[in-house]
């Protein structure tokens, strides 16, 4: 799993490496002055200038946009390569980048929606704000799950970890046997008294039945003594 993880992640900042050689290429294509990536974003960036301080009324200060360029490829370089080796600044950095970089190079609100730039710029958008997404999800994950460097003994933890564990278990296991215990205890109190209540009603049932056999003889003894006393009248 960790090579996996590994591999993916060389994968994934893969994108901004290539980036950034083909900046690092476009910076030096005319020397010293940014190249023809300065003279791209110049106009690009002053639109965005220019929409930031129309929406927030903040001036944004005026400097040379070909050390701009020099950071941000700077940024993009240094956090790839941090990334590659499961860290969190790397991707605090990309993260930074896209921030930056997504609303000046891909600049589609200064189109028209018939115009086919319209549609490219804001394809190349949405796939830059999953790349976005997927640094924020990395970034989520890692302080989601513990660092092993808090753990001084990884292997002597784990196993006080499943001690922990099957103690807790077992101590589970006690009381509900405990209480198991308990309720056939209170279970065999009420058939205690239901058997009691069975043997006072058998008796009295018997009782009762005496009594019917009883009168039953009395009123033959009477019936078959009016029938002598008719027969012989």
């Amino acid at each position: 799993m960790a090579f996996l993880s590994f591999v993916g992640r060389v994968l994934f900042v893969s994108v901004f490496l290539l980036s950034a050689w083909q900046d690092v290429y476009r910076f030096n294509e005319f020397g010293f002055d940014g190249g023809s990536a300065a003279k791209v974003l110049t106009p690009k960036f002053k639109m965005l200038s220019k929409h930031f301080t129309t929406f927030t009324g903040f001036q944004v200060p005026q400097f040379e946009i070909k050390f701009f360029f020099a950071g941000v490829i700077a940024i993009k370089a240094l956090g790839s390569f941090l990334f590659i080796f499961d860290s969190t600044i790397g991707a605090t950095l990309l993260i930074l980048h896209q921030l930056i970089a997504t609303p000046i190079l891909y600049d589609f609100y200064n189109y028209d929606i018939e115009k086919k730039k319209f549609f490219q710029l804001t394809f190349s958008f949405t796939q830059s704000l999953s790349l976005l997404g997927g640094l924020l999800f990395f970034i989520g994950m890692k302080n989601s799950i513990p660092k092993r460097s808090s753990i001084p003994n990884h292997g002597i933890a784990t196993t006080q970890t499943v001690e922990n564990v099957r103690d807790e278990y077992i101590e589970h296991l006690k009381d509900e046997l405990g209480q198991a215990r308990v309720e056939s205890e209170i279970m065999f109190e009420k058939l205690k008294l239901t058997q009691a209540r069975l043997n006072e009603t058998q008796e009295e049932l018997s009782q009762c039945y005496q009594e019917i056999t009883r009168l039953t003889r009395e009123l033959k003894g009477k019936s078959n003594a009016e029938g002598f006393k008719r027969w012989f009248s």
